[in-house]
């Protein structure tokens, strides 16, 4: 009876291990994990099990939120795999789900689109594009230094104005002067203490001084 008992217990410990190795698992990465406000993101992923047609449900959890939102349906291919391309407008996790299964979390951060224009000598322009209101936050005028190889804070530019345009997106701007000798390039930045809790740092176009 003891030697049957062990064969038993036996049987079923190797039933649950191979019952282990054959669960199902779902992979879900993200190209690239950081993102230009309005520039789509590709999620790709595979299903253990290769069958095709297997609705796979991405799920999404926005900053500022708690709660996951489903994004879309997609079906897998011949082989298993799936993608799904999205545009996340500030920084969100994604996740997906097969029935039951469900694959690990992956961030994507958004960093603001910013746009540098030189108005005349010695003015310039500073817009901020992004799915938040960003008036207030500091963005920084930069010079380059071909001597030091490196950016250099010319001016402390704080961002005035809020305009509205396609849900969600917020456009915040500045005018400001500052002396830069001519013809070295400029930029300006916005740091990611500025640019949080839902964006990233970010840098906007070089110009002329």
């Amino acid at each position: 009876m003891k030697i049957l008992t062990t064969i038993v217990v036996g049987a079923a410990l190797a039933a649950a291990a191979t019952a282990a190795t054959l669960a199902t698992t779902l992979t879900l990465t993200a190209t690239p994990t950081t993102v230009a406000y309005g520039k789509p993101v590709a999620l790709n992923g595979v299903l253990s099990t290769k069958k095709a047609n297997q609705n796979i449900t991405v799920a999404a959890t926005e900053c500022g939120q708690t709660v996951l939102k489903k994004v879309g349906t997609v079906k897998t291919n011949s082989s298993g795999a799936y993608t799904m391309n999205v545009t996340p407008t500030v920084n969100t996790a994604y996740q997906a789900s097969q029935k039951s299964t469900k694959s690990p979390s992956v961030a994507v951060s958004v960093a603001p689109t910013l746009k540098l224009v030189r108005v005349k000598r010695g003015s310039y322009t500073v817009s901020v594009t992004s799915a938040v209101d960003l008036k207030g936050k500091a963005v920084l005028f930069q010079r380059y230094s071909k001597l030091k190889k490196r950016w250099i804070q010319v001016k402390r530019v704080l961002l005035t104005t809020t305009t509205p345009g396609t849900k969600p997106t917020m456009v915040s701007s500045a005018g400001f002067t500052a002396k830069v000798a001519k013809g070295l390039r400029v930029r300006a930045a916005i740091s990611k203490a500025q640019a949080a809790p839902c964006n990233v740092a970010a840098k906007s176009n070089s110009v002329r001084a």
